[in-house]
């Protein structure tokens, strides 16, 4: 189970030459980090898509039980475009290739409200998104940027940091497991997922252990029936079965597909003696810098 998940070095390869600004320097890339710490509590990750139609190509839109801000610049349309998503538990398949940058922000349940695509902070941060992007964009100006505008919206709350209630992230594949664990009753617990996600427990829970999967399983580096193991589920079939109804696809055909020979997909180690806030990375093969 993941509250078991023994320390070790994450699946896949495991780059010490590769840092922010160089995977910046290349003509696509897909890169999460993580929040700074005072808004560890709600923000999942903050994300960094740049591509040209290399990683989006063809591709299926995975379910996410997480709620998204996105900030969207089209190499096609002018000026930026500010989405907030909910969280989406099925696959679907996007009708074309992405060419452009999208700097995203994933919150956790515990984010109060839903911030308003109007808002001020919200706004200045997208005009500001487009001048760093439209003067070449640094890894450190965006997330700078993002960091005090997530600082504004917390303040509108009268808060430092965007405080909620105990985190909802599943411990344990038990509804009733994760009710102890935030200190709730299970109805309890089920009001507030369905409020949050439209869904029952059971199936948040589902989703958010098919999204921790799908990074080891990209990562390439341990066999399905471990992974399976460590993520709590009871067998590689059902890893299988949950993966097949989240992506569209069996976990080894996205292994194959996506991993080998399409792009390189690397976990980064998180603990103290790294100051880079970088997790995971995702780059086509066969391309190095804009001029690649």
């Amino acid at each position: 189970m993941l509250t078991k998940h023994r320390k070790r070095i994450p699946a896949g390869p495991v780059k010490t030459d590769e840092d922010e600004e160089s995977i910046f320097a290349r003509s696509s890339f897909y890169a999460e980090f993580a929040p700074r710490e005072e808004q560890a509590a709600v923000v999942d990750s903050i994300y960094i898509l740049k591509d040209r139609g290399r990683l989006t190509g063809s591709r299926m839109s995975f379910a996410s039980p997480l709620r998204e801000l996105a900030f969207i610049f089209r190499k096609d349309a002018p000026g930026g475009k500010v989405v907030f998503n909910g969280p989406s538990l099925d696959h679907r398949r996007k009708a074309r290739a992405f060419f452009g940058w999208i700097v995203g922000v994933k919150l956790k349940p515990t984010c109060p409200g839903e911030p308003s695509v109007a808002d001020a902070a919200i706004v200045a941060c997208r005009d500001a998104l487009e001048h760093i992007i439209q003067e070449g964009a640094s890894c450190s100006d965006i997330l700078d940027l993002v960091d005090r505008t997530l600082f504004a919206l917390s303040l509108q709350t009268g808060q430092v940091s965007i405080a909620g209630d105990a985190p909802l992230e599943p411990s344990q594949g038990r509804v009733s497991d994760l009710a102890v664990r935030v200190g709730s009753s299970v109805r309890t617990l089920q009001r507030r997922v369905r409020i949050w996600t439209g869904c029952p427990p059971k199936r948040f829970l589902a989703a958010q252990r098919f999204r921790r999967s799908l990074y080891e399983i990209a990562a390439g580096g341990e066999g399905l029936s471990a992974i399976a193991s460590d993520l709590g589920f009871s067998d590689q079939a059902h890893l299988t079965r949950e993966f097949r109804r989240h992506a569209g696809v069996t976990p080894g055909a996205f292994r194959r597909a996506w991993c080998r020979p399409r792009a390189q997909a690397v976990r980064f180690l998180q603990d103290a003696g790294r100051s880079t806030r970088l997790m995971m990375a995702v780059w086509p093969l066969g391309t190095t810098t804009e001029a690649g």
